[in-house]
């Protein structure tokens, strides 16, 4: 069950808003975001929280957030809320997530803010004294799904002092971005905060918690087929009540969203509908990824042109093939010998760590549309050949030197930090799991993975195979290493492959 409403008079807001850069694209709704939230959260008929207990930055310097944030944790002692709208960049190194301000470049990450200094101010006491028991983070940002790694989990800080909980609110996962609907008044997410807090929620109590709330965005935007808000919470802080519910019943039960259910997991958002329903906020914005595969569907790789010349043109897959690509292959009864327990008994051309996880024809549920990994470098020759029949066109694995030019998509200079900043690389930093393709956003050659997420099998002037672009788990340094496996029978859970083709 929710709890009590947080006491306005003993809480403390701070809104922060940056609506236009200098080195990064406007985003106008942000000024509206922040204008109607300072209304609500005034309104008594909402929370009714004072003018002098809300501060409103607006365009703000980093030490003024700072400054700010600090003075309110302070002063907070019922519930502490932040909410941040903008840019939200991700560092090359880390991984981690930046805030930006209006100065910020996107290339120069010490001109953003940081989010870990905003965790450290929160969960800290300041000036020696306890902080807020409740505290509540709402940002919408592109890749604000980032904050969610280690969000709040430092309660032992001060001995003795009790902290009821921390819930976050973020308007994307760590791997997506936000929209700005073209047209529209307010951001996609925030737009809908602002509609169940101006409205109501009928059939819901009086007080809306956290929870409620969350589930309530997740269904409004799943219906509009946007990018699904997160959630994180610590010791109950799920049931903080901050807000009155305009069309509250007070006998209403807290469990069920009256407009559809909880939130689906992030794999199971809709990404072509998502596509179409509006501009990311952020300043890249690359082509959308290929709609994927179904589950089990039997689909082909599918090829993007990238020139090695003038003259020269090469067709590289567009992400690396998949559990169920591969699973076709396999059905295939001319390839029965490559199926898991019969390439393992053989020995001759695979380990023993082929296909780990698969039962038979069956891959790891869920996994239809990850890469597939643990394959060898002959088994990884065989689907391209394979496939190459199916679709009447010669395919095989791509050189170390196409692979390389198509990473590179054209670009000069240290062109993998612009795809670590743009969060377009799935490595130790950002998800650091393997995701399915077409999670990150691909590069300016409309072509995904090409760092992160899984290794790829490429062949060398030799014709040797060679893993280029790092994986998963790998760190940022070491994304353009080139590595040679230790044989090209071994079969590893970081390396899958994608196809190549001559025009």
């Amino acid at each position: 069950m929710a709890g009590a409403l947080s006491d306005p008079s003993r809480s403390r807001a701070v809104l922060i808003g940056t609506d236009a850069y200098t080195e990064l694209d406007d985003i106008p709704a942000v000024a509206n975001n922040i204008g109607r939230l300072r209304e609500l959260l005034g309104d008594p008929a909402v929370w009714g929280l004072a003018d002098e207990r809300c501060s409103v930055l607006r365009q703000p310097s980093r030490q003024t957030v700072l400054d700010t944030v600090f003075d309110a944790a302070a002063e907070a002692t019922d519930t502490m809320v932040l909410y941040y709208a903008g840019h939200g960049l991700v560092h090359p190194q880390s991984g981690e997530l930046h805030l930006a301000l209006p100065g910020s470049h996107p290339d120069r990450p010490h001109t953003a803010l940081r989010y870990e200094e905003l965790r450290s101010i929160l969960l800290s006491p300041a000036g020696g004294r306890p902080s807020a028991r409740r505290k509540v983070v709402v940002l919408d940002c592109c890749w604000s799904g980032l904050a969610l790694g280690g969000l709040m989990h430092g309660g032992d800080l001060v001995p003795g002092v009790a902290v009821e909980g921390a819930f976050v609110l973020t308007a994307t996962a760590a791997t997506r971005q936000a929209l700005a609907p073209p047209g529209e008044t307010y951001t996609a997410f925030t737009g809908e905060l602002i509609r169940l807090l101006d409205t109501g929620v009928p059939g819901r109590p009086a007080l809306l918690s956290m929870s409620a709330l969350f589930e309530e965005l997740t269904a409004a935007l799943v219906a509009k087929s946007r990018p699904l808000p997160q959630q994180s919470n610590r010791n109950s802080a799920g049931q903080i009540c901050l807000f009155r519910n305009r069309a509250g019943e007070a006998g209403a039960g807290t469990d069920a969203p009256s407009s559809g259910g909880g939130g689906p997991p992030e794999a199971a958002e809709p990404r072509a509908a998502e596509r179409r329903a509006g501009a990311p906020a952020c300043r890249t914005a690359p082509s959308p990824p290929v709609e994927l595969p179904e589950e089990e569907a039997p689909s082909w790789p599918e090829l993007a042109t990238v020139a090695l010349t003038e003259t020269t043109t090469v067709r590289l897959g567009r992400y690396p093939v998949t559990h169920a690509q591969f699973r076709a292959f396999l059905v295939d009864p001319d390839n029965a010998h490559w199926r898991p327990e019969a390439a393992r008994a053989a020995g001759t051309h695979v380990d023993d760590n082929y296909l780990r996880g698969w039962h038979g024809l069956d891959f790891p549920v869920g996994r239809g549309g990850h890469p597939v990994v643990a394959v060898s470098f002959p088994a990884a020759r065989a689907y391209t050949a394979w496939a190459g029949r199916r679709l009447g066109a010669a395919l095989r694995l791509p050189t170390v030197t196409e692979w390389a030019l198509a990473a590179r998509a054209g670009r000069a200079g240290e062109w993998w930090r612009e795809d670590i900043a743009a969060g377009r690389v799935n490595f130790r930093g950002s998800h650091a799991a393997l995701a399915p393709v077409g999670e990150f956003p691909p590069n300016p050659y409309n072509i995904g993975d090409l760092l992160g997420n899984v290794w790829d099998i490429c062949v060398d002037d030799t014709g040797a195979p060679v893993l280029r672009g790092g994986a998963y788990d790998t760190p940022a340094a070491r994304l353009r290493e080139e590595l040679s496996p230790r044989s090209p029978v071994e079969c590893r859970g970081n390396v899958g492959f994608r196809c190549a083709g001559d025009r």
